[in-house]
């Protein structure tokens, strides 16, 4: 297990009351996230005042992210592109921190997954729920080879060969696996395959807050017989 040595939506997704999510302190100019960044590219592109917070919970061998110090191991696994790693992280948003309930480490909000259980969200938004911060764009959508059935991709779809990632998808982490070959140490072995593997498309990243609007899988609505689960159909 390993540090590195160095360090869709607007103000709807942060409600009052979250436990671990950023209050609602005024919409402002830019209102709050106000839009995505890359945190690898520094606080160039956020507003004066705003930080820009990775919004992914990835971790070494997929276990839930062990945030504000939580020892590494069992269940909890260290964060590959959040809290002190956050500027390994291509995907975030420019945040105003000033306000954030029970912080990170790095005084950002709490990344989670959309895609996990009811329990492990718990254990991590502490009570709140997982907001998922963009939408997918078709690109990130792959006809699974065993099932047939639409989905997202994954990293783990790159070490089967059957995407190139980067410019081929649209909300892709890590295009170049910039951050993965610093966080191992290498762009060869397990400890950088298991980075490859943890990579993921908008559905997986999100930040815990009290109230979530309805997005919808991009993706599951190319299946046959795909119910919208917003209640209406994408326009077009």
């Amino acid at each position: 297990m390993r540090f590195i040595r160095s360090a869709l939506v607007h103000a709807a997704i942060f409600a009052f009351g979250a436990i671990t999510a950023v209050s609602c302190y005024g919409l402002g100019d830019y209102g709050n996230p106000a839009f995505r960044c890359a945190p690898s590219e520094g606080a160039d592109g956020c507003p004066d005042g705003y930080t820009c917070c990775s919004d992914d919970p990835a971790t070494q061998m997929g276990l839930l992210p062990a945030y504000r110090g939580t020892p590494p191991g069992g269940q909890f696994g260290v964060p590959i592109f959040s809290e002190n790693n956050n500027v390994l992280s291509t995907q975030g948003m420019c945040v105003e921190v000033k306000g954030i309930v029970n912080p990170l480490l790095n005084g950002c909000p709490v990344p989670c997954n959309p895609t996990w259980d009811a329990g492990k969200v718990n254990s991590i938004c502490s009570g709140a729920l997982c907001c998922q911060t963009e939408l997918l764009e078709d690109k990130d959508c792959i006809q699974d080879p065993m099932t047939g059935l639409w989905r997202a991709y994954t990293g783990a779809d790159i070490l089967a060969g059957l995407t190139a990632w980067g410019p081929a998808l649209g909300t892709n982490q890590d295009p170049v696996a910039a951050g993965c070959g610093i966080f191992a140490g290498t762009t060869m072995g397990d400890v950088f395959n298991d980075c490859i593997t943890q990579l993921s498309v908008a559905n997986q990243r999100g930040f815990c807050n009290a109230s979530c609007p309805c997005v919808e899988d991009t993706c599951a609505l190319k299946n046959p017989g795909a119910v919208p689960k917003c209640g209406l159909a994408p326009a077009g």
